[in-house]
């Protein structure tokens, strides 16, 4: 399947990095907005305080929101338990709506109206204990701010009205709080439908790419790989190579000691080459006892040494003790792209050096016609 419908189908799941990031800039979001009512508030002159004061408020909230969003896009909080960092930015705004309400003479439940819409915002990350827990903090602040500003300035308003904001920011806080806790809960389901998805895909992908046996991967992916290199070598980004090799005799192993052995041989040749291969070097099953190895940034001579070293290396390898051949030998064509060529001239090459190798008395390695 092309790498294009795969990012397609990649869509189909939710990414947590596009998710935190939503969040994390909608909570910074939330504490512009909070900004913004502060200074209006201020030129209205309902917020009776001093320029110190405000610019003081402003400056500190414009601090703890930039670290915030550095911190989120960065990604530098991903691997910590709670990525998003809800609970202590969610208590700092908690903290600049109080000091915002504080200086206030007349509707200072205005001050703290940005609040419920960051319990709901929060409400995509945090458990309903936490959601409690921050509306009763909440709740709590606003009393003792209240008190603090009876005891210090003075109510210009009745202390029944304060009281009656105070107990309808609380009871409404509550119930945010609750809804959000469902929120809560949907998310998580979702987020565990969202991770079988991606699991399900990957191995979706994985079925597509890789051959059954070897778990190597397969005719059709190591040509989108050859595609891919062509297209970096043809801008010169870097040459590579390609190997073809057959296991020698292999039909000789099915007949002899049964196609059981012959798909532990096959198996084995995989494990062996995988573990002799560079990092970036990328092996793929052809069919049968074929194979091709793709050599990123190797010329014919880095190519042949591989596969030189390769076919030593496995010649020594016995099968005796499991009641197999007592050795088994492999024949490789070797070839480096040439520019402009196709992939299939390419391979072709490789496949001609191949048939000189197997028809040269096999157990050997051939290049390209030069």
């Amino acid at each position: 399947m092309n790498s294009r419908y795969w990012r397609r189908a990649r869509r189909l799941t939710v990414s947590e990095r596009r998710l935190l990031l939503r969040h994390g800039r909608s909570l910074a979001a939330v504490a512009l907005f909070h900004a913004l009512l502060v200074v209006a508030l201020w030129l209205w002159g309902t917020l009776d305080a001093g320029g110190l004061y405000v610019s003081l408020l402003l400056g500190a909230l414009a601090v703890i929101t930039v670290v915030y969003l550095l911190l989120i896009e960065t990604g530098a909080t991903l691997e910590w338990r709670e990525s998003s960092l809800s609970v202590p930015m969610a208590l700092g705004l908690v903290i600049a709506f109080l000091i915002a309400a504080f200086p206030m003479n007349e509707a200072r439940i205005s001050a703290m109206i940005l609040f419920f819409p960051l319990l709901l915002l929060v409400s995509f990350r945090l458990g309903a204990r936490s959601l409690l827990s921050l509306a009763l903090l909440a709740s709590v602040g606003y009393a003792l701010m209240l008190a603090l500003a009876l005891a210090t300035r003075g109510l210009r308003l009745s202390l029944s009205l304060e009281l009656l904001q105070w107990l309808i920011f609380t009871l409404v806080a509550l119930s945010f709080a609750v809804t959000g806790s469902g929120v809560n809960g949907l998310r998580r389901s979702l987020a565990v439908k969202n991770q079988a998805l991606a699991d399900a895909l990957e191995q979706v992908r994985d079925l597509a790419i890789r051959d059954d046996l070897t778990g190597l991967f397969n005719r059709r992916h190591i040509l989108e790989v050859l595609e891919h290199q062509k297209a970096l070598a043809d801008n010169q980004i870097y040459p590579f190579s390609v190997c073809y090799v057959d296991l020698d005799h292999f039909k000789r192993i099915n007949d002899e000691y049964g196609h059981d052995m012959g798909d532990r041989v096959l198996r084995q040749f995989a494990e062996h080459t995988l573990d002799n291969l560079r990092e970036g070097d990328y092996l793929a099953r052809l069919g049968g006892e074929e194979f091709i190895l793709v050599l990123p940034q190797s010329d014919l001579a880095g190519a042949e040494l591989v596969a030189e070293r390769l076919r030593e290396s496995w010649a020594a390898r016995s099968f005796e003790d499991r009641r197999g051949p007592p050795a088994v030998s492999l024949s490789a064509g070797v070839a480096s792209y040439r520019g402009q060529e196709t992939v299939d001239q390419l391979l072709g090459r490789a496949d001609r050096a191949l048939y000189r190798a197997k028809t040269g008395g096999r157990n050997r390695v051939c290049r390209e016609d030069q």
